[in-house]
């Protein structure tokens, strides 16, 4: 058997090395727990040595700054008034405006800054960048019209509001367009430039200043002519300012006409047609077609422009009115004409439907009373899309020269 271990009686000192041991290990973990808790807030260690253990508690108020509210004071009790000042309505709603692309700020940016790409001549930013803000302008016009429309009966100051605001927008947004078009202008692109402002003597009416500008630089890129009238504020200039103003155009120095404005013109079409006559009369029927195409689509623009320019003027300017009138129905007589040769072509081709339609078309357009009516429909009869001729077309026909 093993001998056992004798442990030596303690003594004093023994003892009171004991208790200073079961002391400390008690006592130790009080700081420690203090200090997990004080970590959150950004103290990384332990409180000088000397200090009670309450000292390691949460930082109060007082010292991030703030009131102690052990302490209340007339500021401190209505703590929903100590509003940050960036969390003001107005500021938010300023904010908001200044950092979305939708709003009226965004887009008057985006129109100085394509100005001055366009003074340096860089054409191409100035134009997306004015693209852009038409879009913007447009957007919002049209929104708050509908919030107009909406709050019309029900609350008549909000429904001002939006209509005042769906004006100013329209504004911008035609503002916008014309330096587009000016841009184009610039470019030497009057078929971009001719129907941006078409829009502007549209919405704008020739009557306020930016449809005055906007015709006249329809004028003067040849789109149309513009003669100068007298005034109707001006009862004497009748008889004095218009004898004087009948030389300005001259035939010796013509005001270059829409025939000379590049693809968006009469001549342009009228030579596609020819082109394509001569590619029909080769057999070449693809490009026939092709040509046909564009042209009527041409003639087709341009009489829905002057029609445009004629409803404009309407009222306010007859002898303007009627001259684009009759410019939208020669227009229009001309799409008709392309049409009914691109039909022929269809035909030849043995592709009988889609020369029907274009016919059909024709005739709603020409009605059947008219020469280019008749031929059109002479030529459903004789694909065998309509049953009986039309009546006396045979011999009326035969007379067509």
């Amino acid at each position: 058997m093993g001998s056992a271990v004798k442990v030596p009686p303690l003594g004093f000192a023994g003892l009171l090395s004991i208790t200073l041991i079961a002391g400390f290990t008690l006592l130790s973990p009080l700081p420690i727990r203090a200090q997990e808790q004080s970590q959150p807030d950004g103290l990384d260690g332990l409180q000088p040595s000397g200090q009670s253990n309450e000292t390691l508690t949460l930082p109060t108020p007082m010292e991030r700054g703030a009131t102690s509210p052990s302490q209340p004071t007339s500021q401190s009790s209505p703590q929903p008034e100590a509003v940050d000042p960036g969390s003001d309505p107005e500021d938010l709603r300023r904010l908001a405006a200044d950092s979305t692309l939708l709003s009226m700020e965004a887009g008057q940016r985006l129109v100085q800054e394509a100005k001055e790409s366009a003074a340096a001549q860089q054409y191409e930013p100035a134009v997306s960048k004015l693209q852009q803000s038409r879009e913007i302008f447009n957007q919002l016009s049209n929104f708050h019209q509908q919030l107009y429309t909406s709050f019309t009966g029900i609350d008549n100051r909000i429904a001002n509001s939006h209509r005042t605001l769906a004006a100013e927008t329209a504004q911008m947004r035609d503002e916008a367009s014309y330096e587009l078009a000016l841009v184009h202008s610039a470019q030497n692109q009057a078929d971009l430039a001719v129907p941006l402002l078409i829009q502007i003597v549209g919405s704008q009416q020739p009557t306020r200043e930016l449809g005055r500008q906007a015709y006249q630089l329809l004028g003067d890129i040849g789109f149309v002519e513009i003669v100068a009238e007298p005034t109707p504020s001006d009862p004497d200039a009748t008889s004095e300012v218009t004898p004087e103003v009948a030389p300005e155009v001259t035939p010796e120095e013509p005001r270059p006409t829409a025939q000379q404005t590049g693809l968006l013109s009469m001549a342009a079409a009228n030579g596609l047609m020819e082109e394509a006559r001569q590619s029909a009369s080769a057999e070449q029927y693809e490009q026939a077609v092709d040509k046909l195409q564009r042209s009527r689509e041409i003639f087709n623009q341009l009489s829905n422009f002057y029609q445009q320019l004629f409803t404009s003027f309407s009222g306010i300017d007859n002898a303007t009115a009627e001259t684009h009138r009759n410019l939208a129905a020669e227009t229009a007589e001309m799409r008709d004409l392309a049409t009914y040769e691109l039909a022929l072509v269809h035909r030849v081709q043995n592709q009988p439907a889609l020369a029907v339609p274009l016919l059909v078309q024709i005739i709603r357009s020409q009605q059947p009373t008219r020469e280019l009516g008749k031929k059109a429909y002479e030529q459903l009869w004789e694909l065998g899309f309509v049953d009986s001729p039309y009546p006396g077309g045979r011999q009326s026909s035969s007379g067509v020269q």
